[in-house]
């Protein structure tokens, strides 16, 4: 497991409500569009407001659908790999931050004692880097 892999779940969320967004933009569009009922000949080619905005928003919400669905199951993998970290105060630290997306500073709050945010910040980069998991070595994902 890497930092970039861990720090998906903080920005995950967040592309999910950006997507949220933009479908909330276009059906906002849908309904400000009104169709012309006056009969009366237009310019221009044919052009479906209405028709281009309904493919887009299926489009959006398909792919709203598969950012809910890979943000679950990277969740799943990370909570995964947290839950076989054996070093109690790595897991917790792991869990406070990764998990419930507490602040370094909140992490260290947690935790107590002599800890401070840079120090429960610096166990993690070294755990990380020494690769050390429940059963071995991290694994490695370029992403």
């Amino acid at each position: 497991m890497d930092k970039k892999t861990l720090y998906r779940l903080f920005y995950l969320p967040k592309q999910i409500e950006q997507k949220k967004r933009e479908i909330q933009r276009i059906q906002d569009q849908l309904t400000a569009i009104s169709p012309n009922l006056s009969g009366m000949p237009h310019g221009g080619g044919v052009h479906d407001k209405i028709g281009e905005g309904v493919v887009e928003l299926v489009t959006k919400k398909e792919e709203l659908e598969e950012l809910k669905r890979g943000y679950q199951l990277e969740e799943d993998r990370i909570n995964a790999w947290i839950d076989a970290v054996e070093d109690i105060q790595i897991n917790l630290i792991l869990t406070l931050r990764f998990r419930e997306k507490m602040s370094w500073n909140q992490v260290a709050d947690q935790i107590g004692g002599i800890n401070t945010e840079d120090s429960c910040r610096k166990m993690i980069d070294r755990f990380l880097e020494k690769g050390v998991k429940a059963n071995g070595p991290t694994e490695k994902r370029d992403q």
